[in-house]
């Protein structure tokens, strides 16, 4: 019985240790440092809808110098794609779908700017009378001069900013696509609840992909966190695949509950529904911990019943 009693508190000691520290550990992530540049592009999009061959379209963008001293800038138009599933910009890859960049001219190629001023500059797309039909996507890249910089927006890349233009020729354009590899996972260790997929469009034309994330719980239809009213929308550019997760970010750290993604893609629509466990993993070693003790305690007072 002296043995079985000091493995009951060596038990009991493992136990208050695990909750004492595994109870308060989470994963830290550093924040990302502030990073300074010299301009600042707006919007940090721009759709120009369909064009037929030989059209002419125009736009503007306004650019500023958010730095402390002033600057030098140049006007650049360049190819925009993306590579891999995780959609990282391609500034670079000439293909069909970014033929634009030679269609079109700005109204200033370069200029100053005062810290803080601004300037609109305004650009013109001559759509070409033998241009195929299709997406086509491109970069208006400006890229300042000065060595302390500072920006909130756009694409950075060292000290350009850039805005991609997007727009497709009208004519014979495919449409089509597929939903691929939606996941929910069962068991998670710590929030958020996510859920992923993977968007293909085979077509020649970009698309827009909805996502929206349900979670209701274990015994009820009243919807704990919805993004319905507000659904994740990206865009697929042509032939290409994008992996995107969802998540619900204020998930608590015990539960059971029914997690539902739906992906839509044109005329598609996929669902997947899932119970999702939300448990500490220290609270699993806990319970095994319990487990273990209790059918240890139970085997020693069968072998004492027997010996007495």
């Amino acid at each position: 019985m002296r043995t079985f009693q000091r493995i009951s508190k060596f038990c009991a000691a493992i136990t208050f240790v695990l909750c004492a520290s595994l109870g308060n550990f989470y994963p830290a992530f550093a924040e990302d440092g502030a990073q300074d540049y010299g301009l600042e592009m707006s919007p940090a999009v721009i759709e120009l809808g369909d064009l037929n061959p030989g059209d002419m379209a125009e736009g503007k963008f306004s650019i500023k110098n958010t730095g402390k001293e002033p600057t030098d800038f140049k006007i650049t138009f360049e190819p925009y794609g993306v590579t891999g599933e995780d959609y990282t910009a391609d500034l670079e890859t000439r293909t069909q779908y970014n033929d634009i960049i030679d269609w079109a001219t700005f109204s200033a190629n370069s200029g100053s700017l005062e810290a803080g001023e601004s300037r609109e500059i305004q650009f013109f797309i001559k759509v070409p009378k033998d241009v195929p039909a299709g997406g086509q996507y491109g970069t208006i890249v400006a890229e300042s001069s000065a060595k302390n910089d500072s920006s909130s927006s756009s694409i950075a890349i060292g000290r350009r900013v850039g805005i991609v233009v997007y727009t497709q020729v009208a004519g014979d354009t495919r449409k089509t696509g597929s939903i691929e590899d939606l996941k929910l996972p069962s068991i998670l260790f710590n929030p958020p609840v996510t859920a992923t997929s993977i968007v293909e469009n085979t077509g020649n034309t970009h698309a827009v992909a909805t996502y929206t994330l349900q979670v209701f719980p274990l015994f009820s239809d009243e919807e704990v966190y919805t993004n319905e009213e507000d659904p994740d929308e990206l865009v697929i550019l042509p032939e290409t695949r994008r992996f995107n997760t969802i998540s619900w970010e204020g998930a608590p750290h015990l539960g059971i509950f029914r997690v539902k993604q739906t992906v839509k893609l044109f005329d598609q629509t996929e669902e997947v529904e899932k119970l999702v466990f939300l448990c500490p993993i220290w609270l699993i070693f806990v319970v095994l911990l319990v487990i273990f003790c209790v059918i240890f305690w139970i085997v020693s007072r069968i072998i004492a019943n027997k010996r007495n």
